[in-house]
C-alpha cells in the first residue's frame, strides 16, 4: 500500500488551516455568551417599565332592577342551560346565565317574596354571587363597577367592591371606606332542567339578546 506523503505545499497551508479552526471553534461560544449577556441585561432593564399591577378597567352601568320574568310553561330554555337559582319566603326563581353575560345585565337587583335580592354573574371568572334578604319592597342599589384582575366589580354609593369576596377594592379610600353594606345570599347554580324538575312553580329571567351586543 502507497502511504500518503504530503507535498510541500499542503504542509505550508496546514498549519495556518488548523490554526484558523481553532480561532473558530473559540469565537462560536464566545459570541453565543456575549449576546445572551446582552439579552439578560436588557431584560432587566425592561421589567423596570413593565407593571406587575393588574390592569383594572373602569366602567358604571347601574344594575338592572326588577327584571321581568316568564313563568316556567313559557319558558323556551334548553333543559342543559346553566341558570342560578334563588329561593325566598318560598318563592323560587331562576335566572338564565347567558342572559346576564351582557354589561347591562351582570347585576339584577330584585325583589323575590318580599325580599330584596340581587344576583351577580361575571362570565368572564365564571363567578356567580347573590347578596340581600331584607324584607322590603323595593331593590337594592348595586351597580357594576367594572373588571379587575378578571374579576368583577361592583359599587354601593361611591365605594368599590371586588364581586367574588365583598372585600374593599376602593383604591383611594380603601381604609375609610365601610364594608359591604349587604349580607350574602344563598343560590344554587345548576341547570335548568334540573332547576324546574324542583321547582315547577319557578319563573325564570331570560333575556333575548339585541342583534349588536352590549358596548
Amino acid at each position: 500500500m502507497r502511504s500518503f506523503t504530503p507535498s510541500p505545499g499542503f504542509a505550508r497551508l496546514w498549519v495556518p488551516l488548523v490554526g484558523l479552526a481553532l480561532v473558530a471553534a473559540l469565537a462560536v461560544p464566545a459570541i453565543y455568551w456575549a449576546e445572551r449577556s446582552s439579552l439578560v441585561v436588557w431584560s432587566r432593564k425592561t421589567e423596570r417599565f413593565i407593571s406587575k399591577e393588574p390592569v383594572r378597567h373602569i366602567f358604571q352601568f347601574e344594575g338592572l332592577g326588577t327584571p321581568a320574568t316568564i313563568s316556567a310553561a313559557k319558558a323556551t330554555l334548553a333543559d342543559d342551560e346553566p341558570v342560578i337559582g334563588i329561593e325566598a319566603a318560598g318563592k323560587f326563581r331562576a335566572y338564565h346565565e347567558r342572559s346576564m353575560s351582557g354589561k347591562t345585565r351582570h347585576v339584577l337587583n330584585d325583589v323575590l317574596g318580599g325580599k330584596a335580592v340581587t344576583v351577580t354573574y361575571c362570565d368572564i371568572a365564571d363567578c356567580a354571587r347573590a347578596y340581600g334578604g331584607v324584607e322590603q319592597s323595593g331593590p337594592l342599589n348595586i351597580a357594576l363597577a367594572g373588571l379587575d384582575a378578571g374579576g368583577m366589580l361592583l359599587s354601593v354609593g361611591n365605594v368599590v367592591y371586588y364581586q367574588k369576596t365583598a372585600e374593599i377594592a376602593d383604591p383611594v379610600r380603601d381604609k375609610a371606606a365601610p364594608p359591604f353594606p349587604h349580607a350574602s345570599f344563598p343560590l344554587t347554580r345548576t341547570t335548568w332542567g334540573e332547576w324546574k324538575s324542583r321547582h315547577p312553580e319557578t319563573d325564570v329571567f331570560v333575556h333575548d339578546a339585541p342583534k349588536t351586543p352590549d358596548r
